[in-house]
């Protein structure tokens, strides 16, 4: 049940992340111009390098809280929670330090691509996101405690309404002239609000009280074990997100306005992770107890199917439309100028479609501890993605960018990650992909082909009531596809349940 309504929430989370952020990018662009767009991207790029300092320990807090609720420990809890408590703590020093480090570099390493105004404009906002990303950090430890305890209608409720809270105040600060400062400002204070409403939850509901006294340090090296691998990845992850918008700062001229291209059609990835990835970031509990049961290979194979049908519903339907109508839509959402960010939308969306399908793989490896090897072979592909970033940024900027990060994906979290699943759990890869395409590929080609079929009716001349009507069409077709062959019987009761469930529900609202 829990994982059923942690599922309704990040669906609901994920609506209003991906509705508000459409509408405010937009706004936020033509506020700031290309040129404070674009330091404003290649900040946020630099400093989410600082969040790497989590070293993975979060995952580990959920794995093993998880673990010791299983077994109703409480002393372990506690014990968990004090160490996490105090190491992340020492982490949010060594971030404010980190971050003052980059404050001294950041005019010598950016000044190439980047004005003078424009430097002293990304020191304030260093200020500003270093702050953020230490207490962001600091209190990590709490959000970890409320997801392993499957607390999902709390952590998702209290997101919806903080970023509700924080995309009307900020659209209310650029409508009165403010600009990029005003705008961290405000994700900084609605941040702190949001972290506090977790550590009040973990103290007054579970009364899990840290014990910093006597602390069990095989337990630490344990943790710290488990994590190191886990670090890896999320490095590897990082760079392969973030290191081409800063390499493009420091190797290119005029390099603000390119950063802005490449981050608006880095910004429709980050849409399409949010749709994927609320699903799977309700599931580490879960998977820690179906491989703490003792699962077999078969069981876990038919689990990573089960949900990555589910995921690729979705997903699918959203690379098809987007692939067919999102370069009438870059236009539309932020002017012509942005036609370009379409192609580094759709090469990076590939790979990252597999990545999130296939991410409940990726989870229980993490509960299997069996993900060492795929971590070094991530970190391997991402320094890869550096060298050949600079070779290629050097060459073609804009065009090397978006070659060398979808060739770094497709090797390090595709094909590596496939080779994995292979090796450590045991799954039999054709009968993996022939059980998660089964009936949806079909449904896929003829949406698309049918998409690009009724385009040439021209109703993109109508502007957005034309590209409504192109992506309508494509969704009834895919609908009318999936319920016919797509789905198999037990995911069509799952949508006709939920839906007769919100019915029901909206029948007793109008009986009263």
């Amino acid at each position: 049940m829990n994982r059923k309504i942690g599922v309704i929430f990040s669906y609901l989370l994920m609506f209003v992340e991906v509705f508000s952020a459409m509408l405010f990018t937009p706004l936020l662009i033509r506020s700031l111009g290309p040129s404070e767009y674009g330091v404003y991207q290649l900040v946020s790029s630099v400093t989410a390098y600082l969040m790497l300092l989590d070293l993975g320990v979060g995952n580990a807090i959920i794995r093993y809280i998880a673990k010791f609720r299983a077994q109703n420990d409480i002393q372990k809890q506690r014990e968990i929670l004090g160490i996490a408590i105090v190491f992340y703590s020492v982490l949010a020093i060594l971030i404010l330090i980190a971050g003052g480090v980059l404050f001294a570099i950041f005019p010598t390493a950016f000044a190439q691509g980047l004005t003078l105004g424009e430097i002293e404009l990304a020191r304030k906002l260093l200020c500003i996101n270093i702050i953020n990303v230490a207490f962001s950090i600091g209190s990590s430890a709490f959000g970890a405690v409320l997801f392993a305890y499957e607390q999902f209608a709390l952590t998702k409720g209290a997101n919806v309404i903080t970023l509700l809270l924080k995309m009307g105040i900020s659209i209310g600060a650029l409508c009165l002239g403010f600009k990029s400062v005003a705008i961290m400002t405000i994700a900084l204070i609605t941040n702190v609000a949001l972290k506090v409403i977790y550590i009040f939850y973990v103290y007054s509901k579970f009364k899990i009280k840290p014990i910093f006294k006597n602390l069990n340090f095989g337990l630490i090296k344990e943790t710290i074990s488990y994590s190191a691998f886990i670090l890896l990845q999320m490095i590897a992850t990082q760079i392969n997100v973030t290191i081409d918008s800063v390499l493009l700062g420091a190797l290119t001229t005029a390099s603000s306005v390119i950063i802005a291209i490449y981050g608006t059609g880095n910004q429709i990835i980050q849409y399409f992770k949010t749709i994927g990835g609320h699903f799977t970031g309700v599931l580490m509990a879960g998977v820690v107890r179906l491989v703490e049961s003792g699962a077999k290979a078969k069981e876990l194979q038919n689990e990573m199917i089960r949900i990555g049908r589910i995921i690729l519903l979705m997903l699918g339907m959203v690379f098809t439309v987007f692939l067919v109508n999102g370069k009438h839509f870059m236009i539309l959402w932020v002017g012509e100028n942005y036609r370009s960010s379409y192609m580094v939308a759709i090469a990076i969306m590939i790979p990252t479609m597999f990545t999130l399908i296939q991410s409940i793989g990726t989870q229980i490896l993490w509960a299997m501890n069996k993900h060492k090897t795929q971590a070094i072979i991530q970190i391997i592909s991402a320094v890869i993605h550096i060298v050949m970033s600079i070779v290629l940024i050097k060459l073609y900027a804009l065009d090397g960018a978006v070659i060398s990060c979808f060739i770094a994906l497709m090797i390090g979290d595709v094909i590596c990650m496939n080779v994995m699943f292979k090796r450590e759990i045991k799954i039999s890869l054709i009968g993996y992909f022939k059980g998660l395409f089964k009936g949806i590929l079909p449904a896929l080609t003829i949406t698309g082909v049918s998409g690009m079929l009724f385009n040439l009716i021209g109703f993109e001349q109508y502007g957005w009531l034309g590209f409504i009507i192109n992506c309508a069409v494509m969704v009834a077709v895919y609908a009318v596809c999936v319920l016919t062959f797509g789905m198999n019987q037990s995911e069509k009761n799952m949508i006709f349940g939920m839906l007769n469930k919100i019915l029901k529900k909206f029948r007793k609202v109008g009986e009263h």
